[in-house]
């Protein structure tokens, strides 16, 4: 259904003088996506990112004069389709006319926003239950976890992690892994005395404003982010107890692709009035779409609509789910 905004709808926006400051918008902060191997595609259909599995050791000592059998290789196929995502606002030419408020640049940042949001949450969903799974205190399911009892702690993120070490996961920028938390996880593990006491210790790094970034520091060489947007299993644990998710990410775990120009790999654009976290003002997020008042045709014989949208064209999947980690687990706010 087309929702038109009206002037009775926006009457807080129609004003004779008022101090001109929107309020900052609250988003999550944007990360899912950031190590992902990205692709994209013009003139297909599809993407195939390929991988040969490694060989396993060989301790077969030599005979001599006597040559041995080939090892054999294999290579497996993960093959993404992306899938169109958009949305839009409509408003009257009145609201255009009366709003003091500039109606086409705050409509770009809020849709800008809600984009950022959809193709991080996409990325998001294609980690929760495709990569390896592990849950604290040795319970064996989701709905096996309990409150307080199996609140996140120190114990618990050194196991997740040793995991993804046990599995020959690479850091993915040759250095740190990466964790991505809850704000409720971290307000938990930074009441854990091992966990701050190991954390207070570890060299900060130099990345910008953590309230735009959402990095947190450096943890037991990883890198460890903070999003609202983190996955949360709403009443999935024992007696309706929300259970959250934590992802350690190694290199390659995970893999994304658009199409031409329509590529959200650099949705990022959460900041107040849709300015890129990451500080780069030249990214050009997925396609803002202006169709003013008078483009409608016959369609809009008085000039009364236009409309503010975004599209983008994107899928996304694990390519190894050895080389990430979901914690599952309970913590203060569960």
């Amino acid at each position: 259904a087309t929702v038109t905004t009206a002037s009775g709808s926006l009457s807080n926006s129609v004003k004779t003088q008022y101090l001109r400051r929107l309020l900052i918008r609250a988003v999550p902060r944007l990360v899912h996506g950031r190590w992902a191997v990205k692709g994209n595609i013009n003139g297909y259909g599809s993407a195939e990112f390929r991988k040969f599995a490694a060989l396993s050791e060989n301790t077969t000592v030599l005979t001599e004069g006597v040559t041995p059998e080939s090892e054999s290789a294999s290579v497996s196929v993960t093959t993404l389709n992306p899938s169109y995502y958009g949305a839009y606002l409509q408003h009257t030419d009145q609201i255009d006319y009366e709003s003091y408020d500039p109606i086409l640049s705050t409509f770009s940042s809020m849709l800008g926003e809600q984009a950022g949001l959809s193709a991080d949450s996409l990325q998001r969903d294609a980690l929760a239950g495709n990569v390896t799974t592990t849950f604290p205190n040795a319970r064996s399911s989701r709905g096996s976890i309990v409150a307080s009892t199996d609140n996140i702690d120190y114990a618990d993120f050194v196991k997740a992690l040793s995991t993804l070490m046990a599995a020959n996961a690479l850091p993915v920028d040759g250095e740190q892994f990466v964790v991505i938390i809850h704000p409720h996880t971290y307000a938990t593990l930074m009441q854990d005395e091992k966990f701050t006491n190991t954390f207070f210790h570890a060299s900060p790094r130099d990345d910008g404003n953590p309230m735009r970034t959402g990095f947190m520091g450096r943890f037991l060489n990883c890198d460890i982010y903070i999003s609202s947007n983190a996955k949360e299993y709403e009443e999935g644990g024992a007696s309706s107890l929300d259970v959250y998710g934590a992802f350690f990410i190694g290199r390659e775990a995970y893999g994304q692709v658009g199409i031409g120009n329509i590529d959200p790999r650099d949705v990022d654009a959460a900041g107040p009035e849709g300015q890129p976290l990451t500080g780069d003002q030249g990214i050009k997020p997925v396609d803002i779409i202006v169709k003013p008042l008078g483009s409608g045709g016959s369609e809009d014989p008085l000039n009364q609509r236009a409309t503010v949208a975004w599209k983008m064209a994107f899928a996304t999947s694990v390519l190894n789910s050895a080389f990430a980690v979901e914690l599952e687990h309970a913590n203060e706010f569960s």
